[in-house]
């Protein structure tokens, strides 16, 4: 039985905490299944992604990650974003490793350097470094389970994040997950995706507190990917994102 990588797939996907309100999924995918931390099971990948929040142009985000399996040791990602303008600016690296335990348990781990700084002068950048850790169980074909947890000291309100997880396949190319996350508020998410034909995905997902829907779609062609997603928030409108990948 083939594991569904663990922790760096789902942590890198939807880490990024910034001023645009709400934790940024890395993947058009995570975003249109309601921002859950979608399980990756491609094994070499590399992504760019477009994210315009709101439908704003100050309030883009550019975003690079990159995922390479080492065969019976494990996978490696990498992620890099970008968010804001000459007036305000946030960076955020990451690198995660994760490693199969048996035929149904994987474990990993992640850290992160998160940087703010502004265009003037009189305000020095802010620096941070975190670490997450997390395990996730296939307890068979249909069902997965998976908790992550880990630092997030830019923000001294709550420092310590927590998530728990389950992943479901009902059918044949329909798959459901359901998401709880202790973020500022505890958060429920929750996504379905259909895949048709094995290239083409419609996907749709919510999140609470606040209420935000989504949807999206996305198609393979070869070792070519798009994804695109639409979200809305219950205040602040239509959030756009794109990614572009190559599964080499």
């Amino acid at each position: 039985m083939r594991l569904l990588p663990v922790i760096v797939s789902s942590l890198l996907l939807c880490g990024v905490s910034s001023a645009q309100f709400s934790p940024v999924p890395f993947s058009a995918r995570s975003a249109s299944l309601g921002g859950i931390h979608a399980v990756d099971t491609v094994s070499r990948r590399i992504s760019l992604s477009y994210r315009q929040g709101y439908a704003m142009s100050g309030l883009a985000t550019r975003m690079l990650d990159a995922a390479w399996t080492l065969g019976n040791r494990g996978r490696i990602e990498a992620a890099y974003s970008h968010f804001g303008d000459a007036i305000y600016r946030e960076h955020q690296a990451v690198l995660g490793y994760n490693l199969r335990l048996s035929d149904w348990l994987s474990a990993g781990i992640r850290g992160g350097y998160f940087c703010v700084s502004t265009g003037d002068a009189h305000y020095e950048a802010q620096q941070w470094l975190a670490a997450e850790a997390g395990i996730q169980a296939q307890l068979n074909e249909s069902l997965t389970l998976y908790a992550e947890g880990g630092s997030r000291q830019w923000d001294r309100s709550k420092p310590w994040l927590a998530r728990i997880g389950v992943e479901y396949h009902a059918v044949m190319g329909l798959t459901t997950v359901v998401e709880l996350d202790s973020d500022e508020h505890t958060r429920l998410r929750a996504g379905v995706e259909y895949c048709y034909r094995r290239h083409y995905f419609l996907r749709t997902g919510l999140a609470t507190r606040p209420l935000t829907l989504a949807f999206g779609f996305g198609a393979r062609l070869g070792i070519y990917g798009i994804d695109l997603a639409i979200e809305r928030h219950e205040y602040l409108g239509f959030t756009p994102q794109i990614s572009l990948s190559v599964c080499p």
